[in-house]
Formats: C-alpha cells, sequence, structure tokens
C-alpha cells in the first residue's frame, strides 16, 4: 500500500487586494467535513479575480483569489465517500462576495496556492484524456452557464422530454468566445437549441463549438447590432437571451432585439444589470442575474449533479474545455495574469498557470 502524500505546514500563495498583488507563504488550509485538500496541478483566472478584491476588500486588505483548481486529492474530509487520495479532479471553491467576503482562515479555498481545499459537491472528476491545464478552465465558468441557462432562463435540460418539445427554438448569446459564453453554446446545443451568438476577433471559436450563426458585433454600430441578430433568428421561436459579458448596456440591447421577435422573454446576465437600465426593458421582456456563488448555495445539488454530467461528457469526448492560454512561471505570473484580464486582452482563450512552473518551487 502506498504512503500517504506528506503535505506541508506552509505554501506559496497569490495574495490579491485592491491595490496590490504579492507572493506570500501561507498555511496549507485542512479539509473540514465534506471537503477535499487539493495539490494544485494547474489553477486558472476569470475577471472576477481582478474584480472582487476592487469591488468589496478594504484597501488594505488582500486574500487568496481564484476558484478554478485541477489536481490530485491528497486529504479528504470527514463523510467524503466519493473520492480516495490519489483521485485527478477539477474543483470550482467556494468564493468571496460582498455577501460573505470570509476573512484570512478562508484562504484555503482560494486557488492561487499550492493546495487548496474544495467542498466535495463541487469536485467532479477529469477523464485521462482531459490535461489539467484543460480542466482548470471548466469550474466556474461551466457552472455559472449551467445555472444561466436551466435555472435563471428555466430552459429544459438536455437528454428530458421537455428539451425534445424545445428543439430548434432559438437563443441568443452575447459573448460567445468568452470563457462562460463558449460553455453556454455547448450546452445550449445540447438542449437542442438554435444558437444565435455574438463576437468579435475570435468569432471562428462559437462557431467551432456548435454555434448556428455568429454575428460579428465590430461590424454593427448602434441599432444595427439589434437588426443583425433579429435577422440572424429569423422566424425561428425564441424567448431567452444569455449575455455572457453583462457590460456597455448589452442586456438592454439583448432585451430589446427579443422585443422585436416575441412577446415574452427573459434575459439573463452574468453581472449586475443597473436599476436604471433594467427600467428600460420593453414590455414583456424579463431580466434574471446569473449567480454561480448559488452552487455553494441554493443551487449546490444541481451543481453537484451537473458536474458529474460534464465529468462524463469531457470522458466521452462530447464536450470541449476553453482553449488554455498557459502562462510561463506559474503563480509569478498571476498578476500579470489579472492585468491582462483588466486590460481586456484576453480573448477566446483561459488564462492557465502551472504550479510546478513558478521559479523556485519544489514539485
Amino acid at each position: 500500500m502506498a504512503a500517504p502524500p506528506t503535505i506541508p505546514k506552509t505554501q506559496l500563495a497569490v495574495l490579491v487586494g485592491p491595490k496590490e498583488r504579492r507572493l506570500e507563504m501561507i498555511p496549507v488550509g485542512v479539509p473540514g467535513p465534506d471537503e477535499v485538500l487539493i495539490k494544485n496541478i494547474a489553477v486558472a483566472s476569470n475577471p472576477k479575480d481582478w474584480k472582487v478584491p476592487q469591488w468589496i476588500y478594504d484597501a488594505d486588505e488582500a486574500y487568496v483569489e481564484g476558484n478554478d483548481v485541477a489536481g490530485t486529492i491528497v486529504a479528504v474530509g470527514k463523510d467524503v465517500s466519493e473520492y480516495e487520495v490519489g483521485a485527478r479532479v477539477a474543483a470550482f471553491t467556494k468564493m468571496r462576495t460582498k455577501w460573505d467576503k470570509m476573512g484570512p482562515e478562508d484562504n484555503k479555498y482560494g486557488a492561487y496556492q499550492q493546495y487548496t481545499v474544495a467542498p466535495a459537491h463541487v469536485t467532479f472528476p477529469i477523464p485521462n484524456t482531459t490535461s489539467y491545464e484543460e480542466a482548470a478552465t471548466l469550474p466556474l465558468a461551466v457552472m455559472t452557464a449551467a445555472i444561466g441557462l436551466f435555472i435563471r432562463l428555466a430552459i429544459p435540460a438536455p437528454d428530458t422530454p421537455e428539451a425534445a418539445s424545445h428543439a430548434g427554438k432559438a437563443i441568443i448569446i452575447n459573448g460567445a468566445a468568452s470563457s462562460v459564453g463558449a460553455f453556454t453554446v455547448q450546452l445550449a446545443k445540447r438542449a437542442g437549441l438554435y444558437v444565435v451568438a455574438t463576437a468579435g476577433s475570435s468569432k471562428d471559436y462559437p462557431q467551432e463549438l456548435g454555434a448556428d450563426v455568429v454575428v460579428d458585433y465590430r461590424e454593427h454600430k448602434g441599432d444595427a447590432i439589434i437588426d443583425a441578430l433579429v435577422a440572424a433568428v429569423g422566424d425561428r421561436p425564441i424567448a431567452w437571451a444569455y449575455d455572457a459579458v453583462s457590460e456597455h448596456g448589452s442586456s438592454l440591447i439583448l432585451a430589446r432585439t427579443l422585443a422585436k421577435l416575441t412577446k415574452s422573454g427573459k434575459v439573463t446576465t452574468v453581472l449586475p444589470t443597473p436599476e436604471d437600465e433594467q427600467k428600460q426593458f420593453p414590455a414583456g421582456i424579463a431580466y434574471e442575474l446569473t449567480l454561480v456563488g448559488t452552487a455553494h448555495t441554493d443551487d449546490a445539488k444541481f451543481a453537484a449533479e451537473w458536474y458529474r454530467k460534464i465529468s462524463r461528457w469531457l470522458a466521452d469526448g462530447s464536450f470541449k474545455p476553453n482553449r488554455p492560454k498557459v502562462l510561463p512561471g506559474g503563480l509569478e505570473s498571476v498578476a500579470n495574469g489579472l492585468q491582462l484580464l483588466e486590460t481586456g486582452n484576453v480573448h477566446g482563450e483561459k488564462l492557465v498557470y502551472r504550479i510546478a512552473d513558478t521559479p523556485g518551487l519544489e514539485a
């Protein structure tokens, strides 16, 4: 029988604050009941990783950010029976939010470190055909896509009788080349929908993933984008729009588009739409905010089921991770990666860091 892995007391981590991003040695977390400890091999960045510290942290605060990890389990907490030490997994770790900012003791849940504690229900197996770098692109973004589509928009899930009755109906997905958008395209196609997507310089990406039509937003100024989307939908029935960008008035554009196509529809966004913008939505068009953090609370059962579905689809090759862009330097490159996201210089790829690439770090 193999000896249990040696777990160090301290580890290298990236602390992210409103004004700084620094490397520091911190304690390795201990998994509690229904939690696992993962030795991270690859971790990934999301735009929220730079936004949240600026939105909710005090000026002098800095915590371990990030929520996408992939690696091997090195310890399990009480009541965890699904996983054993050595399992290849990815996980969506607990998030800091304005409702639950958490404290320094919760750094154990961040991604930008060597070891991360994750709840077992949002930890899922990754097949040998999926690399750790690919697996790290999945957790937060794929669950954002699933919750938005199948809970907030209430679209019938794939492989259900209800889904068959909605086959061929259209959905508009804004920002389809983004991490969330790319997964939304795939899940919408699995649900039998006709996907009208928007994208820019990476417009070929959603086409590769199955989008039926991709409208290049750069080619349409002002209300012309609405006309282009209406033309792309044509006479197909439609009731839904998923805004994976949710900035610069995009949700209102989608609401106005739906109003030209249906008397009753719904828009969901991944960032809050200002109230004054919501008030401009045409009659009959509803609004829902998609918050992926509900995967740890109200939608925990849904999340557990869907992560395991995604795992099976990865294994049979019918679902694709994002395209990982591995930045050199491991954890040392996290600050640069967050800067790239903040300045809008990431398109059609997901920023990933290999922990072992961190200079001076022992494997």
